[in-house]
């Protein structure tokens, strides 16, 4: 599916090589996004985008926001990283090498104001609702407009990491064979 399918995302970015590191990624802000958008607390659903087509659809409310979430991934090779991580930043660096482009795009979960509950009452407070309905609904009408899920969603599509080549070099990759044993 191509980005331009996806009329509520904004684009917050695009992903580069580090020139003074081998294996590091740098996701560079969109010079139209604010700094504040960029690190924007509230859970977010993002797109993966590499030459305009759609290759993940993800969420996440790590504080720091975009940037933080995206961090993880620039610097997924490191010890310690999940095989997600990993296997997402081996995917970005094979197709930048490829030369290929490598954007994010990005829609925020809505702040609603709700009464939430005190140990004595409740107080007004506003909060953003939960991207994790969001996040179902982009996958979702994802699959019925293209009959499958995007490359890199695992869990929805019943694919393992291990699956796609992707672990190989994985730090963590002999200590999640033994676990599974």
């Amino acid at each position: 599916m191509h980005i331009n399918y996806i009329s509520t995302m904004t684009r917050v970015g695009e992903v580069i090589r580090r020139p003074d590191h081998d294996k590091k990624l740098a996701i560079v802000k969109a010079p139209d996004l604010s700094k504040e958008m960029f690190k924007d607390n509230r859970g977010r659903v993002y797109a993966i985008v590499i030459d305009g087509e759609i290759h993940k659809i993800g969420g996440s409310q790590a504080k720091g926001g975009i940037k933080s979430t995206f961090d993880a991934y620039c610097g997924g090779f490191n010890y310690g990283m999940s095989a997600r991580t990993y296997a997402v930043w081996n995917y970005l660096n094979q197709h930048l090498k490829q030369g290929k482009k490598v954007e994010v795009y990005c829609v925020w979960a809505d702040l609603v104001t709700v009464d939430v509950p005190t140990m004595t009452g409740s107080v007004k407070q506003e909060i953003a609702t939960d991207f994790h309905a969001i996040e179902k609904n982009f996958v979702e009408e994802y699959y019925q407009v293209e009959g499958r899920f995007p490359e890199l969603n695992m869990q929805e599509s019943g694919r393992k990491w291990e699956d796609t080549g992707l672990l190989e070099g994985w730090p963590g990759m002999g200590k999640r064979f033994k676990e599974a044993a």
